[in-house]
C-alpha cells in the first residue's frame, strides 16, 4: 500500500516547502501521513462540500491549494462551521495536506499553468526571488490584440462569466502579459517595470485600482478562483508519479466550484 507520506514526498520533489512564503502554512493540515492512501481527491479549496464530495468517492485523502487551515483556530466550538468542518474530517480519518505558495512559486507551476492557458510564449517570471523561487509569469501573445477583445479571451481560457477590467482605454493594443494567480494586486509595479502590456490577477482593491489607473497599466481581474485550474494538473501529476511508481493510487479533481462569487 502508498501512504499518504509517500505521495506528499514526491509531492515536496516538486514543490518544496522551502518555497513557500514564511508565513504561510502550506504542508500537512490534518490526519496521519502514514495511513494508507488509494484515492486522492484535488481542490482549490476545502469547504464542508468539499469533504461531502470526499466521502461520496472514498477518498483517503484531501490536497487542496489554499490551506484548510490558514487562520489560526482558537477553539473547537463545534457550532463555528468550519471547526464542525475539522471534526467531520478528523471523523472520515482523511489526511489532508495544502500546497500555497510553493505551488505559486515553482517552475511548471500554478503561474506557469495559467500562462499556459492563454497560449503565452517566451514565459518567463517577472518577480525574481531567488533561484527556483519566483513569482508571477510575463509572455507573449501570438500578436497584438486590442485590449477588449483579449478580455474575452481570459473570461474563455478561465472559464468566467464575468470580470473586472481597471483601464480607460479598451481599443489599445496589448501584447506582452503579465500573470499573478490569486490576490497579486500589490504587484503591479513590477509588471509594469517588466515591460507588461496588461496585467492580469485576482482580488484586486478599490484604492489598488487608482493606483493602476494612475500608472497607465491596464489590469484584468477574472477572480482568485482561476486557480483552479490547478485540480486538473495537481491530478494528472500525481496520477503520472503513481504510473511511474507502481502505486495503486487514483488522484481525481474535484468537480465542485468552491467560488464563493456569483456574477449575475
Amino acid at each position: 500500500m502508498t501512504s499518504g507520506k509517500q505521495i506528499i514526498n514526491r509531492f515536496e520533489d516538486f514543490a518544496p516547502l522551502s518555497l513557500a512564503w514564511e508565513r504561510d502554512p502550506s504542508g500537512l493540515q490534518l490526519g496521519n501521513p502514514d495511513k494508507p492512501v488509494k484515492t486522492v481527491l484535488v481542490t482549490l479549496d476545502v469547504r464542508p462540500e468539499v469533504v461531502t464530495e470526499a466521502e461520496a468517492i472514498h477518498a483517503d485523502m484531501i490536497f487542496s491549494h489554499h490551506p484548510a487551515m490558514f487562520r489560526p483556530v482558537h477553539n473547537l466550538d463545534l457550532r463555528v462551521p468550519q471547526n464542525a468542518m475539522y471534526a467531520q474530517i478528523l471523523k472520515d480519518d482523511l489526511l489532508v495536506y495544502a500546497a500555497h505558495t510553493n505551488l505559486d512559486r515553482v517552475q511548471d507551476g500554478m503561474n506557469d499553468w495559467l500562462a499556459e492557458a492563454l497560449g503565452l510564449s517566451q514565459v518567463v517570471p517577472f518577480i525574481n526571488e531567488g533561484e527556483g523561487a519566483n513569482m508571477g509569469r510575463i509572455g507573449l501573445l501570438p500578436d497584438k490584440i486590442r485590449l477588449e477583445a483579449f478580455v474575452e479571451q481570459v473570461k474563455a481560457a478561465y472559464n468566467v462569466k464575468g470580470l473586472r477590467v481597471v483601464a480607460r482605454d479598451l481599443d489599445r493594443l496589448v501584447q506582452k502579459v503579465a500573470i499573478l494567480g490569486g490576490d497579486g494586486g500589490d504587484a503591479f509595479n513590477d509588471a509594469k517595470q517588466a515591460g507588461a502590456d496588461v496585467f492580469i490577477t485576482g482580488d484586486v482593491y478599490y484604492h489598488t485600482g487608482h493606483d493602476m489607473l494612475a500608472a497607465d497599466l491596464p489590469v484584468i481581474d477574472p477572480g482568485h478562483h482561476i486557480e483552479s485550474i490547478m485540480k486538473v494538473k495537481v491530478a494528472t501529476l500525481i496520477n503520472e508519479w503513481a504510473d511511474a511508481e507502481g502505486w495503486d493510487v487514483k488522484a481525481i479533481p474535484s468537480k465542485l466550484s468552491t467560488d464563493p462569487f456569483t456574477f449575475m
